[in-house]
């Protein structure tokens, strides 16, 4: 017996919140159904997702837009096909139950929320078009729906009310659904196919999840936390109530003796909003008879591995009560938010069917021009990649993988049942929505102008992407990330910025990253000692994960925000959690926007959609990089539109600190000029992200194709498609790490150049100064340290190369060239370093990478230790013409290193780990200016 039976068994009936065309024709609903389900809900965001992020509706719309038809039929002809197919399925339950169970509900157009003609007229129109008995039509229990529910339910209409948020409109409603059976026993059904007062059924849909999302925030700035994640249980366990008491008077007994089955109370928004809440929260306290609970996938299926069967909404009923009155004794108002709540419900749904309606006019006119999202052309590969993915398919690994089944990639569920919260994050950051808009709204207000992300890798390289890709609209805060320990970059904008028109961001997850913590302790010191210790805080918001020392850092120092991200995302696969989504909002992008086409692209990636038949972006792209990679196509070269030439580092991140691992390893190569198709080896895949109306890189494309190179393309309409993006190679890097037999999620060769650069540091604080190295060869200008002994600079770089790996077959593993540049960044030295890199990739025809450390040592740095080892690492540092202590604590005046020492002590520990596993380093050191040094390597390559 599974958990749905037993639930049943005490009188709970579940329901699903989700709908689209393969889930039902799969099999997959099917299963389900055997399982215990009984029921099914839909809205206009869950269709927007499902027609817009899948080929399941490609044929019946291709068949509907060669006749003239409008954007309005399509959907509904689209739609009440599903909920045909759905009520068929689901019609054996129904009868089984007696018509308790087995419905499937529609929305009314959500345009007419406040129109109650409409709304009825409309609700009959589908119920009559459907013609099933076991049909829901929604409606919202707004004052204009109210009224429809007695029309509806007097006509002989089955009505799921759904945005009920409080007590007064419960109980509204429940009158209104009492007066429709009063109406219809008296008067009989007046639509066709209309039920009878014996036969008839509604529930009324109390929302949950979103009360403690608002309320929670009232309390936080009340600073009684104590409360929070438990008002909304509390609120619904008093709807409970109010039904109870409804349904056993006189009024309704003399209807019950007519055959009336009572309008159940059904859970609605039960999916965990807050990461830092149980993901069963919704679920395992709110199970009592005659109720119903509609829930997501993903709290399903974490209901169905861990959730706790017990009668448990009919306890704690006076605690419930109590926690109730105290909000109400701190003077929030719980009306006001649930009306608010009520009114942005409404709002969210129209926004919904607007977007729906433009994404099938999108999709429409896509089909009828013949262009496509994706294009690949493998040649000899093809049927490499196609067998992959019958494999995928076979082995249902995208449901495994939604399933949260660590067996995906292996047996040991360490460093991987922790790490796929990402999977969630399009779905539940919609709710952090409020939350980060109020914070931006209140430093805008505040007069802050500017903002610093003081952070590395996973945790500053998405809000960069958004910085350089979107901008900074009018009026909002100018972003920069600072993720360079080099002093002369901190000082940059120690002395560049206001800092009373300036906002912090301090991003780490682990909340101890060195760097991020150096950086915040400097920076509060010098805040503090201009506008003193009192305001110093409020110039401060932290992003980490709960319990971290950041997170308690910042209570002590009275930071103006902390956002606790979800603990199960790894920093590398958080773009769309706090730490991309706050940054973004700083600077005015549209975050709603970019999580809705993210939403798309994780509804593209479910495992309902089959990688053979179907058109899974994750597990297509995920398959092709993988399976290339695997027969020595290892090399994926990314090439970019302009506008979205920085979404290349952060896919960087992601691919190299995902696969570097374990011998094994797929090498991003982000930001290389193209060159002419005969310059490359045969160890590069192509992928190249094109922009709507951009041909920049066209011709050069179709020169790679001709000469018979891999190359996937990915088009783009617009600069939001990104949040797309995201989850697309955030998929397709999980299945790539299946393919190779890895863990994409664990990082553990990272450790070892931190570890390095602790002892280094440990004994420069003992001894007062840092190893020294023997040099090779020394110029006036440059040191040379290498494992030989050069006689020029020339000599050194061509000795060096020498010691490539032509990789003559898949299994041999040709050879890379990392630039690794422990400088300060600067437009000077990143077009020298850019030139040496050209220089470099056109010598050896090996593929190249760019890197300032220690920034890349928290993204390619893993990759760099862990692939089969045949890079080839050319390390660059240089004297620094000024430094800055490190404090020792915030607020306090030790300083026992500075940033100058930080930075070596990593560039000499990075070299040491390169070492320590047999990996190829020449290092040269610039005593003079940079940028002079870097013009006489540039010399030395001619």
């Amino acid at each position: 017996m599974s958990k749905l039976h037993e639930l049943a068994q005490l009188g709970q009936s579940i329901w699903y919140d989700y709908i689209r065309r393969s889930f039902i024709t799969s099999g997959e609903f099917e299963a389900l159904i055997d399982k215990g389900l009984r029921g099914i809900t839909s809205n206009p965001s869950i269709f927007e997702k499902a027609i817009a992020g899948s080929a399941d509706y490609d044929d019946d719309l291709r068949r509907l837009v060669n006749v003239e038809t409008s954007v309005e039929k399509i959907y509904e002809v689209l739609v009440l096909k599903d909920i045909s197919l759905a009520a068929d399925l689901l019609r054996p339950v129904y009868d089984k139950t007696n018509g308790l169970d087995g419905y499937v509900s529609l929305e009314v157009n959500p345009l007419l929320a406040h129109d109650t003609r409409k709304t009825i007229s409309e609700a009959k129109r589908l119920f009559e078009a459907l013609h099933r008995p076991n049909i829901m039509i929604k409606v919202p229990a707004t004052p204009a729906g109210i009224p429809a529910i007695t029309e509806l339910i007097g006509a002989g209409v089955n009505v799921n009310v759904t945005l009920i948020f409080d007590l007064e409109t419960y109980k509204a409603v429940a009158d209104a659904y009492l007066l429709g059976l009063e109406r219809l026993f008296a008067e009989g059904p007046s639509v066709a196919g209309g039920h009878r007062v014996d036969s008839i059924a509604s529930v009324a849909s109390f929302f949950v999840s979103r009360v403690d999302s608002a309320v929670d925030q009232v309390l936080e700035r009340k600073n009684h936390k104590e409360l929070q994640g438990k008002i909304a249980i509390a609120n619904a366990k008093a709807a409970h109530i109010e039904f109870q008491n409804i349904f056993t008077g006189s009024r309704w007994e003399n209807l019950a003796n007519k055959g009336a089955h009572a309008q159940r109370p059904l859970w609605a928004s039960t999916g965990t909003k807050n990461p830092l809440y149980a993901d069963t929260l919704y679920m395992d306290q709110l199970i009592g008879p005659e109720t119903v609970n509609t829930v997501p996938p993903a709290t399903l299926n974490s209901f169905l591995d861990h959730g706790t069967i017990a009668p448990t909404l009919t306890s704690g009923v006076e605690d419930a009560i109590s926690q109730l009155a105290q909000i109400k004794t701190l003077g929030i108002d719980l009306g006001e938010i649930t009306e608010k709540l009520q009114n942005e419900g409404v709002t969210a749904f129209a926004k919904s069917f607007e977007s729906l309606m433009k994404s099938i006019s999108e999709k429409r006119d896509r089909l009828l021009s013949g262009k496509k999202g994706y294009s690949a052309s493998l040649g000899e590969f093809h049927s490499t990649v196609e067998n992959a993915l019958m494999q995928i398919r076979d082995q249902k690994i995208m449901n495994r993988i939604w399933a949260h089944d660590h067996t995906v990639w292996k047996d040991d569920p360490a460093d991987i049942i922790n790490r796929l919260g990402w999977l969630h994050s399009p779905d539940v950051m919609k709710n952090a929505i409020p939350e980060i808009t109020a914070m931006v709204d209140e430093v805008r207000a505040a007069g802050f102008t500017h903002a610093l992300l003081l952070g590395m890798g996973g945790s500053s390289l998405a809000a960069e992407m958004f910085r350089f890709t979107f901008g900074v609209k009018e009026g909002y805060l100018d972003l920069a990330v600072l993720d360079s320990t080099d002093p002369g970059a901190v000082l940059t904008y120690a002395n560049g910025l206001d800092f009373a028109k300036s906002l912090f961001i301090v991003s780490t997850k682990s909340g101890g990253t060195v760097e991020t913590m150096s950086f915040m302790k400097y920076f509060y010191n010098q805040i503090s000692d201009a506008i003193g210790p009192e305001k110093t805080g409020q110039h401060f918001i932290a992003i980490t994960d709960p319990g971290s020392g950041l997170e308690s850092a910042a209570k002590e120092l009275n930071f103006r925000k902390i956002f606790l991200n979800d603990p199960n995302i790894g920093g590398r696969y958080s773009a769309l959690s706090f730490f991309g989504l706050v940054p973004a909002a700083l600077i005015g992008m549209d975050i709603g926007s970019l999580l809705d086409t993210a939403a798309i692209m994780a509804c593209n990636s479910e495992g309902c959609n089959c990688p053979v038949a179907g058109d899974n972006a994750g597990a297509r792209l995920g398959s092709v990089i993988g399976e290339l990679a695997k027969a020595g196509r290892d090399k994926l070269t990314l090439i970019t539109s302009p506008e979205i030439s920085h979404f290349g580092a952060w896919v960087e991140q992601l691919i190299a600190e995902s696969t570097g691992k374990e011998g094994k390893g797929i090498l991003p190569v982000d930001g290389e000029r193209l060159a002419a198709a005969a310059t490359y080896a045969n160890d590069r895949l192509f992928v190249y992200l094109r922009l709507e109306n951009d041909s920049t890189h066209d011709a050069k494309l179709k020169e790679l194709l001709n000469a018979g190179h891999p190359v996937l393309q990915i088009n783009l309409l617009d600069l939001y498609d990104l949040g797309g993006e995201c989850f697309r190679w955030e998929m397709a890097t999980a299945v790539a790490g299946h393919l190779l037999r890895i863990n994409p999620f664990n990082q553990p060769n990272v450790e070892s150049a931190k570890v390095l650069a602790r002892r280094m540091v440990s004994a420069y604080q003992k001894k007062g100064s840092l190893p020294v190295l023997t040099p090779s060869l020394e110029t006036d200008r440059i040191i040379v340290y290498a494992d030989f002994s050069p006689s020029n600079l020339e000599q050194a770089f061509s000795a060096f190369l020498a010691q490539a790996n032509p990789g003559d077959n898949a299994s041999s593993g040709r050879s890379y060239i990392a630039i690794q540049a422990y400088i300060k960044p600067s437009e000077d030295t990143f077009a020298l370093l850019k030139a040496l890199r050209r220089r470099l990739q056109l010598k050896s025809r090996m593929a190249t990478t760019l890197g300032y450390g220690p920034r890349f040592l928290h993204s390619t740095g893993q990759l760099h230790k862990g692939d089969s080892g045949h890079g080839l690492f050319i390390q660059i540092t240089a004297d620094m013409p000024e430094d800055c202590p490190i404090p020792d604590h915030a607020g306090g005046e030790g300083s026992s290193i500075s940033f100058g020492t930080l930075k070596m002590a990593q560039a000499l520990g990075d070299r040491q780990a390169l070492l320590d596993e047999g990996r190829h380093v020449i290092s040269f050191h610039i005593t003079k200016d940079a940028v002079g040094g870097l013009k006489q390597l540039d010399r030395a390559l001619i």
